[in-house]
């Protein structure tokens, strides 16, 4: 019987134990001690791979060959030289993060999207080997990628006689960490984005462990994942750079809620693509988000709006969001690509800003805030349990009813909600206001037995974020029978109080 061989776990745990630095050539020397080691945010402190294990590879397209990349070393200036770079032409570095390639299929579409937007260098950062490593070791990993960047701009910099500031590093998730890494070393840097931040074993982690404002002269986030781990959230959640975007909150993407079976059915029966999006759909939509953002600047910016970082704790902020709190703020900016637009002034960091998608692709909305007021008539005590739909009319078109909240709602209240919609609809000339009674099954103490349950509404306030347009709707102060009604709503300039 063959016996197992266990040196390779004793070599390793005596690694763990004993090893506190490696040295490379080119790229310099790698500590696991402190601020890396750091219970209870990361109890074992890695040693990276080597540069070969770890296997740094980079893809360059441009327009002039836009399908067979170029493959630059840092070890040959020729294959530089020799290439198709042009640095009259700004760079934009993508990288990628756990168990994925420089071929993922999302790596591809950002860089076909950044070279119909302009003459770009594009760089694609492949290091598969060293991604595929357990989770732990790949998150040591990062540093020599973040170093073997660094070493790659600084050589195009100093054969070209270039600036950083003409470099644009964007990372998925540990991609946003290399990023970061390399920013240290790279004096000058341009800018740095981080689609989804890994948030395992870098959350509230020193600076030097993690992407910060400091790694270039102006950093974006956009965090789409920002659970804790224990329910699968896989993105950052405390703000990294000058300005970050919480998208829908932060924590959860619509859209992202669908089954396996029903993900295996739309991947076209792909096991592993439905499993991946099962279990990484909100982390991996901020590339998603990105991408679009590159093309579809003209038609929808993905305009987000300012909202105070004080609200940045996973629930307050995803609470303050769904209420559609981040209206309320006095600036604007745009998610993606165009983030750098609006950057804040001098030196402030930590500017917190929200924004709405749609469910699918094409992703960005034209964000609406919907205020309800819930009359109380003497004689209407009880709370209402459903859904809430709204149909907005514009000059340049209508919504379908889209549903805004579910739950219970109570006479004599008012709550606001979000209603995205993907395309603008002008000047707001009317709504319909529709409910459907949707009582659990378990709670037969709220079923209705033998009428449809009634609300009473008779006032709407629907402001644009887009256009700053603020409307109030009045209706007549009569009942709306649940599952039947739909409430034609007017623009007024006030509602005549009725009860």
């Amino acid at each position: 019987m063959m016996q197992k061989d266990h040196s390779k776990v004793t070599n390793l745990f005596f690694v763990l134990l004993t090893a506190n630095e490696v040295c490379y050539e080119e790229i310099g020397c790698f500590s696991n001690g402190s601020p890396f080691y750091d219970p209870p945010l990361r109890p074992i402190s890695w040693l990276p791979e080597s540069r070969e294990e770890v296997g740094t590879k980079f893809l360059l397209n441009t327009r002039r060959n836009p399908s067979v990349p170029d493959m630059l070393l840092t070890s040959d200036i020729t294959t530089i030289t020799s290439s198709h770079f042009d640095p009259t032409r700004d760079t934009i570095v993508v990288c990628h993060g756990y168990t994925e390639s420089g071929d993922v299929a999302w790596m591809q579409d950002m860089m076909t999207a950044l070279l119909n937007n302009g003459d770009h260098n594009v760089i694609r950062i492949d290091w598969h080997p060293g991604a595929m490593a357990i989770y732990g070791k790949a998150t040591a990993n990062t540093r020599i990628v973040g170093a073997e960047v660094a070493l790659m701009v600084n050589n195009i910099k100093t054969y070209y006689s270039i600036t950083g500031a003409t470099f644009h590093i964007v990372g998925h998730s540990l991609g946003s960490h290399v990023a970061g890494y390399a920013g240290e070393r790279i004096t000058d840097l341009g800018r740095i984005t981080g689609m989804d931040p890994a948030g395992p074993y870098f959350e509230d982690t020193d600076l030097m462990v993690r992407l910060d404002p400091t790694d270039a002269m102006f950093v974006d986030a956009i965090h789409t994942d920002t659970d804790p781990i224990y329910t699968i959230g896989l993105g950052i959640l405390q703000p990294v750079g000058h300005v970050d975007f919480y998208v829908n909150g932060g924590r959860q993407q619509p859209g992202c809620d669908a089954g396996l079976f029903e993900r295996i059915i739309f991947d076209d029966g792909s096991l592993w693509d439905a499993g991946v999006q099962f279990v990484a759909c909100n982390h991996l939509r901020s590339y998603e988000y990105f991408t679009e953002s590159i093309l579809s600047a003209n038609s929808c910016p993905f305009e987000a709006r300012y909202a105070s970082s004080s609200y940045y704790t996973r629930n307050t902020y995803y609470d303050y969001y769904q209420s559609g709190g981040h209206f309320d703020g006095n600036g604007d900016s745009y998610m993606g690509l165009y983030a750098d637009l609006n950057k804040p002034s001098g030196s402030t960091t930590g500017v917190t800003y929200g924004s709405t998608t749609l469910s699918a692709a094409p992703y960005c909305a034209y964000q609406h805030r919907v205020h309800i007021y819930f009359d109380d008539p003497n004689f209407f005590t009880d709370d209402a349990v459903g859904d809430l739909y709204v149909t907005l009319m514009g000059t340049n078109g209508q919504t379908s009813p889209t549903m805004v909240a579910s739950g219970k709602f109570k006479p004599g209240t008012d709550s606001s909600y979000v209603l995205p919609w993907g395309s603008d609809l002008g000047t707001l000339t009317g709504l319909y206001f529709y409910w459907e009674f949707d009582a659990d099954w378990y709670k037969p103490w709220e079923w209705s037995l033998f009428d449809n349950p009634d609300v009473y509404v008779t006032r709407i306030e629907v402001d644009s974020m887009e256009t700053g347009d603020y409307v109030i709707f009045c209706g007549i102060a009569e009942k709306i029978k649940s599952n039947e009604d739909h409430r034609a709503f007017f623009p007024v300039e006030t509602c005549d109080p009725h009860w």
